[in-house]
C-alpha cells in the first residue's frame, strides 16, 4: 500500500480537518481529499464521516489508524501481520486486562469468544486496572477490562457488579465472624476500589496487610495465614474445588465490586464481546 496515502490519512485523522492537513503536509486541500478518497477506495471502507464541511473519524477510521501508523513506522511488523493473515488470521483484537480478571474469568471469556470466532486472533496485555483506560484511549489496546472506571472519554460499560466475599481457608459462620476479623490478618489488594467501604465495617484493632497481587493473597489464605475480602468471581474456581471458603460478610449493606469494559469506539464485534463478558459473569 502506498505509504504516502497512509501518511496523509494519519495527519488527517489527528487533525480531523482537511485544510489543516493540507497546510501541515504543504499540499493543496483538493489533493488531500483526493488521497483520502483513493485510500478509502483501496480499502473499500469509509474512514471519515462527513457532515457539511466538517469531518470526523468514524469506527473504521479509529480501527485503521494505529495499524496505519505501524505500517508507516514498522515495515517488518506489517510483514509479520501479513504472514499471520496468510495462515488464517483474518482479524486481531488486543485485550488489556487486570491481573485478577486474567486469573479468574478471562479464560472462560476467551474460550467462548474463540468458539464463535475461530478466525480472530486475540492478543492479551496484562495491565494494572488504573492504566487500562489510558491504554485504550491511546489505542495501544482495542478492549480494556478493568476494575476501575476511566477518567478518559471512552465508551465504558459495567459488565458485572458482584458481591465482595469474605474468604478464608476454613468454613466459618456468622457466630465466629467477629473473632475471625479481629484475630486474623486481613489481606487486601493495594488498589481495591471497594476497600474503603469494607474498612468502614472493620474494628480498629484488626490487622490489615496490603499486597499488590490477588494471586498472592489467595495463596496466603490457602496456607491459613489470614483472610481477605475479594470479588466473588475472583475466588469462584478455588471455592468450587474446595480450596477456599467464601460467603457474603454479615455486615449491613452488601458491598459490590464493579468490572468495566472500555473501548474507544463501538462496532458489532465489540458489542458481541461485551455480551459474552456479561454472560460469563452472570454464571455466578
Amino acid at each position: 500500500m502506498d505509504t504516502d496515502l497512509l501518511k496523509t490519512f494519519i495527519v488527517a485523522a489527528q487533525r480531523q480537518n482537511f485544510r489543516e492537513t493540507a497546510e501541515q503536509l504543504m499540499m493543496t486541500q483538493p489533493a488531500v481529499t483526493k488521497q483520502i478518497r483513493k485510500l478509502e477506495a483501496l480499502l473499500n471502507l469509509q474512514l471519515f464521516d462527513r457532515v457539511q464541511q466538517r469531518i470526523h473519524l468514524n469506527a473504521n477510521g479509529h480501527y485503521f489508524l494505529p495499524r496505519a501508523q505501524k505500517m508507516v513506522q514498522l515495515e517488518n511488523e506489517i510483514t509479520e501481520q501479513l504472514r499471520a493473515f496468510q495462515i488464517g488470521y483474518t482479524e486481531k483484537v488486543t485485550l488489556g486486562v487486570a491481573p485478577q480478571i486474567a486469573n479468574s474469568t478471562l479464560p472462560l471469556i476467551v474460550k467462548k469468544f474463540n468458539k464463535l470466532h475461530p478466525d480472530i486472533k486475540i492478543e492479551i496485555e496484562i495491565l494494572p486496572s488504573n492504566e487500562i483506560g489510558e491504554a485504550v484511549f491511546r489505542q495501544y489496546i482495542d478492549i480494556g477490562i478493568s476494575k476501575v472506571p476511566s477518567t478518559r472519554e471512552l465508551i465504558s460499560i459495567i459488565i458485572a457488579n458482584e458481591p465482595v466475599m469474605l474468604v478464608a481457608a476454613r468454613p466459618f459462620d456468622k457466630g465466629n465472624y467477629d473473632v475471625l476479623i479481629k484475630t486474623s490478618p486481613i489481606y487486601t489488594h493495594s488498589f481495591s476500589p471497594y476497600w474503603e467501604k469494607v474498612e468502614q465495617h472493620l474494628p480498629k484493632e484488626c490487622k490489615i496487610e496490603r499486597l499488590n497481587q490477588t494471586e498472592v493473597i489467595k495463596n496466603f489464605i490457602k496456607q491459613g495465614m489470614g483472610i481477605a475480602f475479594l470479588p466473588k468471581s475472583v475466588v469462584r474456581t478455588e471455592v468450587q474445588r474446595g480450596e477456599l471458603f467464601a460467603q457474603v460478610p454479615p455486615i449491613q449493606g452488601e458491598i459490590q465490586s464493579a468490572t468495566y469494559m472500555h473501548t474507544k469506539y463501538t462496532c458489532a464485534l465489540f458489542e458481541q464481546f461485551t455480551d459474552i463478558c456479561i454472560e460469563i459473569y452472570s454464571l455466578g
